[in-house]
């Protein structure tokens, strides 16, 4: 897929206790590396929802990019959340069993509720590498 049909919108809207990463169009090779800055930049103790209903296409270079924040965001003793209102994602996540790894919900508000007790959730396979994350610091 070529980002010049549908290129990822990234918004981001952080206040004090959380950070909302609302993403819109394809999630794919192209678009990932300004995805990957974005998550970077807002990556901390903060938890990171990120919001995939706008998400049209995701390949696995998407996928990537969110396993590598859901590993930093947990070494820096945070949390990753996804949004993923949709049935195409939604299966992407389980043919993959990486709803087993993420802390996937079907709303934003499912999301944010989830917060006010302790997220149960596996952490990223270790042998998952990523282009622009890694485990050792910077």
């Amino acid at each position: 897929m070529s980002n010049d049909e549908n290129p990822l919108i990234i918004r981001i809207d952080a206040t004090n206790d959380l950070v909302v990463v609302e993403l819109a169009g394809d999630l794919d090779m192209e678009t990932t590396p300004a995805l990957t800055a974005e998550l970077k930049a807002v990556l901390g103790a903060r938890p990171v929802v990120v919001e995939l209903s706008g998400v049209e296409f995701m390949d696995s270079s998407g996928i990537g990019v969110l396993l590598g924040a859901h590993r930093e965001a947990a070494a820096e003793g945070g949390a990753l959340l996804l949004v993923a209102a949709g049935p195409r994602l939604q299966k992407i996540f389980k043919i993959t069993h990486l709803h087993k790894v993420f802390a996937l919900h079907e709303t934003m508000e499912s999301a944010v509720a989830s917060l006010e007790s302790p997220l149960e959730i596996e952490g990223a396979p270790v042998e998952t590498v990523v282009p622009g994350f890694t485990t050792e610091p910077d």
